[in-house]
């Protein structure tokens, strides 16, 4: 059968298959990026109160979040996942220090069935999302929110078997999930033939999923064989390690492919997922970048002031849930239902076309998010070096810049931005007409149909450009 898409497998290069295999990669990987995150913790809390001079504000909210919307979940989907130190000490206690390998248990108690989805992830990060005016100025509340999703993540570890955290609660992983389906690299079988022949007839005993000697069952509960995309797969390598017959591969991939494969299967929660983290761009761009700053100071539900009270915080909390949950998605569902009356078809339900198509949006929501934080280390660049300084605000100056004024560099934010937004529309139009060319019967229908999207589409890229045109 001939692959739906080119791959070239990067194990094949024996360098990187041997760092791949190696079982101190993860850990070593691991313990570098929780270092700076302890450190993020005990400089929010002890150190000064001010954002702009705080390492923990300055780590957080302009180096990581940004290497994760312009690197890493872009080009390597989710590679942060593989060394996140958010679950370290919970897999660490999970695993019994590493000293036994198979499936990683501890309590072992079972994940409610109703909850084997992403909505508890999706309104966990709207809690935060809500959060971010305070998040990004105070360094004490970004403290407490490393501080609770490591003691979230820990107990976690401790109940349930594997990483029931990462798939089903943890709020970035919504964000690195549903984009990494776009990115260039993914881990699938080879040949998914000898996955199911027996281990007597040359095949395996599932050691990808049950874990052997060599390593622990898959973390994420992801059976490898049946893997059509990359949103559930936290790239840890063990299913490497534990494949008897070496049948995994870790492919090099176009940009966006796994969402036209035909076997990517569509999902009403993910859908949702997909439009949730398109409206959020818009959301932080008109708060942090737009021109009411009312809306910003009414966000700030920490800091009350003679002007802003109660009913403005709530005001501004109800605006972001009308805007996440009730506008954007929907306006979507008004163009499928047009969208179905412009094709002229019975045979489509506005469900169905709401679910497929929602999926379109992750080429344009990727590129959003990624303007978004391009636009910010351009206004806040000048603050690293600062926090580098003197990460505690206590007055030291140890690399000589803590005295380094706010220099922000304006010129190419709007190019930058134009580049993006179109970028995402024309990815996204581009993935929205191959979806219905696959449910719509001859390509009139299919370009009738995609009329009301690409209005919604173009609608949305222009409200988002206007922030910084």
């Amino acid at each position: 059968m001939k692959p739906a898409y080119k791959k070239r497998d990067l194990l094949k290069n024996n360098l990187i298959k041997r760092i791949i295999l190696s079982r101190n990669l993860q850990p070593f990987a691991t313990i570098l990026a929780f270092a700076p995150f302890i450190f993020v913790a005990v400089t929010g809390i002890i150190g000064i109160s001010s954002g702009a001079k705080n390492f923990s504000v300055g780590f957080t909210w302009i180096l990581w979040s940004v290497l994760l919307a312009l690197l890493l979940v872009p080009f390597l989907g989710r590679s942060w996942c593989f060394l996140c130190p958010i679950v370290w000490p919970g897999e660490l206690i999970q695993r019994k220090l590493w000293s036994k390998f198979g499936d990683s248990k501890l309590m072992n108690m079972r994940w409610p069935t109703v909850l084997k989805n992403v909505w508890l992830q999706i309104f966990i990060f709207i809690f935060f999302g809500i959060w971010m005016v305070v998040l990004v100025t105070q360094p004490f509340v970004t403290a407490i929110a490393v501080i609770t999703l490591i003691t979230g993540a820990t107990i976690t570890f401790i109940l349930f078997p594997r990483r029931i955290f990462c798939r089903y609660l943890c709020p970035p992983g919504l964000f690195i999930g549903v984009y990494s389906s776009y990115a260039p690299i993914e881990v699938r079988v080879k040949d998914r033939g000898i996955c199911l022949t027996p281990s007597s007839q040359g095949g395996c005993n599932k050691e990808c999923y049950t874990g052997s000697e060599k390593g622990y069952g898959c973390p994420w509960l992801e059976f490898p064989q049946n893997m059509v995309s990359n949103i559930d797969c936290g790239l840890c390598t063990e299913c490497f390690k534990t494949c008897p017959r070496d049948n995994i591969a870790l492919n090099a991939r176009p940009f966006g492919v796994e969402l036209e494969s035909k076997e990517m299967k569509m999902k009403s929660d993910e859908a949702w997922r997909a439009i949730i983290l398109l409206a959020f761009p818009l959301v932080y761009t008109a708060v942090l970048f737009g021109p009411w700053a009312w809306i910003k100071s009414w966000g700030d539900l920490l800091l009350y002031t003679n002007s802003v009270g109660v009913t403005q915080h709530l005001f501004y909390i109800i605006l972001i849930i009308d805007i996440v949950l009730g506008v954007l998605p929907g306006l979507h569902l008004l163009a499928s239902r047009i969208s179905i009356l412009l094709s002229g078809t019975k045979d489509i339900s506005t469900k169905e076309l709401f679910v497929n198509y929602a999926y379109a949006y992750i080429p344009l929501g990727l590129m959003l998010w990624a303007g978004f934080n391009f636009s910010l280390i351009m206004m806040e660049w000048s603050y690293i070096p600062v926090i580098i300084s003197d990460p505690f605000g206590a007055g030291w100056n140890l690399l000589g810049t803590t005295h380094l004024p706010w220099i922000p560099i304006t010129l190419p934010i709007p190019i930058a931005e134009t580049v993006f937004t179109f970028s995402g529309v024309l990815l996204s139009l581009k993935v929205g007409y191959n979806s219905l060319n696959s449910i719509f019967s001859d390509k009139k229908q299919t370009l009738r149909a995609l009329i009301p999207f690409a209005t919604l589409t173009a609608i949305i890229a222009i409200v988002y450009l206007w922030f910084y045109i």
